[in-house]
């Protein structure tokens, strides 16, 4: 058995339900005939025409495949009830088709500016109101004019007028309340711990009815601020239930012949229309008022999320904060542990390679093995020089680098430095000097730690600069501060790169895109062993003329002062 093409067609594809099309025949054919009716009774006079408002609600709901069996049936509907409110076929085919051309100019451009989905919202609102006040009936009260005109001959401005009239008012009060007031928000409304307020605003309303109905004063303006009040404690569906509280205030005893004293020195006509601009209004600013509150609980909904999701986020950082220190101090630990391990077979591979250079037990032959002896030798030096500072830097890091103070002139550790520096500056053919002063330099300080930042400048400024060049070391008391500084005259740094140095295993590279042989703790280290001493450190280079790097180190009152240190070009720190 073959299944019919209706079950196998997507769900997409198909039109609205029968039941659907039916209800909206049945509406807009009873809002038609209702709004012909209350015509008749009030001698023809323009009545608020609600069924096109309908039938723009139905179409802004359905998706546009579907618009045309939506069409079809409101349509259908209203030339039904033309014809059964005994227009001629003709007569009813000309004014369904002006009411199409205004409900299409309003229902499409929505559509198709996809701003059909939410008329709660400032933009889809305003671009409602220009094309339901504007061209829509605009359009269709032009045309309907020029066929009462020609076939009746009524005055074509007057019936354009009306027309206009009559459909603007019913667009903008109709299709707001309709697209933005839902059953749920009603529901809502009269829960247990609703209802209490509700009917409180709603007497509100009421009550002001009743003064302006007992008094026999003119206070139906009070209807106004009542309403807005509704809308602002129950939004759209409160301020719906007020509007029409208030409308059907106003519209009865005009209907009736029993207009508001205010309204009795006019016409029929006159009252009519004049309730309907009030209550129009009364409409609009409901619409816009619910607008606003709405966007503002949308605000305040996003604001929440957003706070929800930073104090997520926060809490994800914390975490992970937690989690990169624990991983940084496992590290510092691995790192501590492994320098130990590796310094031992170090030490030895140092110790028997300085035997062999020297040939302690007799000679070693051919000469290319001492040769080679002194390279292991070297290398086994530079390698522990490594390991050390990577075990220092560790510590640090771990906070288990103990300093032992001890008040020291600085002068002799410089000395001391200077010597150990001075065959390497030789061998680069660098001009070696100091600048001190002559008095003491009294610091307390760890005389280790103070050797070991004097020795890395000076590695580096050597390092780094060419054959001919000078380094020199300056020191002096300033402010209760001491005052460090080695100068050199190497090829500098470019100043968009002097931020990254004192960062561990950072090395800024040369003109020709290579760095200089290291690991890039060296200068890291000089920083951090200064801060355990509340010093600071400071770069400062020109690149091709030399550089100078601040060590901060306070003198014997513990105040924090600058202090210059020179550090040459790439400022590899190893």
């Amino acid at each position: 058995m073959v299944a019919p093409i209706s079950d196998i067609a997507p769900r997409a594809l198909r039109g609205p339900s029968a039941l659907r099309l039916l209800a909206i025949g049945i509406l807009v054919f009873a809002s038609a005939c209702c709004g012909l009716e209350l015509s008749d009774l009030i001698a023809h006079t323009s009545a608020i025409w609600i069924a096109n408002g309908i039938l723009v609600y139905f179409l802004l709901k359905h998706p546009r495949r579907e618009w045309i069996a939506v069409l079809a049936t409101g349509l259908g509907a209203n030339f039904c009830a033309d014809i059964v409110m005994d227009d001629s076929i003709f007569a009813a085919t000309m004014l369904t088709l002006c009411n199409a051309v205004g409900i299409l100019i309003i229902a499409a451009p929505l559509q198709l500016m996809g701003l059909h989905g939410d008329l709660a919202r400032t933009k889809p609102l305003c671009v409602f109101y220009a094309l339901a006040l504007g061209a829509a009936p605009m359009a269709s009260g032009l045309l309907s004019a020029a066929f009462f005109h020609f076939t009746q001959g009524r005055d074509f401005l007057s019936a354009a007028l009306d027309w206009y009239a009559t459909d603007a008012l019913g667009y903008s009060i109709v299709v707001p309340i309709l697209m933005t007031v839902h059953v749920d928000a009603i529901k809502r409304m009269f829960a247990a711990d609703q209802i209490v307020g509700t009917f409180l605003v709603l007497g509100t309303v009421a009550g002001t009815i009743a003064l302006n109905y007992f008094t026999g004063y003119p206070l139906a303006f009070l209807l106004f601020p009542a309403v807005l009040l509704l809308t602002f404690q129950r939004g759209f569906a409160g301020g719906s239930i007020g509007l029409l509280m208030a409308a059907a205030y106003l519209m009865t005893p005009v209907l009736m012949g029993a207009g508001l004293s205010g309204l009795k020195p006019h016409s029929l006509r006159e009252q009519i229309i004049i309730v309907q601009i009030f209550v129009a209004v009364i409409g609009f600013s409901v619409i816009l008022v619910g607008a606003t509150l709405a966007e503002r609980r949308r605000l305040e909904s996003g604001l929440a999320a957003a706070i929800v999701r930073a104090e997520t986020s926060r809490e994800e950082a914390v975490v992970a904060k937690d989690s990169a220190e624990r991983a940084n101090r496992l590290k510092s630990m691995f790192l501590a542990t492994m320098s130990h391990e590796l310094r031992t077979p170090l030490n030895a591979i140092i110790g028997f390679s300085e035997l062999m250079h020297g040939e302690l037990y007799g000679s070693l032959g051919d000469a290319r093995y001492r040769e080679y002896s002194g390279l292991i030798q070297g290398a086994g030096h530079h390698l522990l020089s490594l390991i050390n500072d990577v075990l220092d830097m560790s510590k640090i890091e771990a906070g288990k680098f103990e300093l032992h103070r001890e008040s020291f002139d600085i002068r002799e550790i410089i000395r001391d430095c200077l010597d150990l520096m001075r065959e390497r500056a030789q061998h680069s053919d660098v001009e070696l000097s100091e600048d001190i002063q002559a008095t003491p330099l009294e610091i307390k300080a760890d005389r280790r730690a103070i050797k070991q930042i004097l020795l890395n400048l000076l590695s580096n400024a050597i390092k780094f600069t060419p054959a001919g060049g000078r380094v020199i070391v300056h020191a002096k008391s300033a402010n209760n501060s001491l005052v460090i500084s080695v100068e050199d005259t190497g090829i500098g740094i470019p100043a968009d790169q002097v931020s990254r140095l004192g960062n561990p295993f950072v090395q800024v590279r040369n003109s020709a895109g290579a760095a200089h042989e290291g690991t890039g703790l060296g200068l890291a280290l000089v920083r951090a062993l200064a801060e355990i001493h509340d010093g600071r450190l400071k770069i400062e280079s020109v690149l091709g003329q030399g550089t100078i790097v601040s060590v901060v180190l306070p003198g014997t009152s513990d105040r924090l002062q600058s202090a210059s240190a020179g550090l040459g070009i790439a400022q590899d720190a190893a």
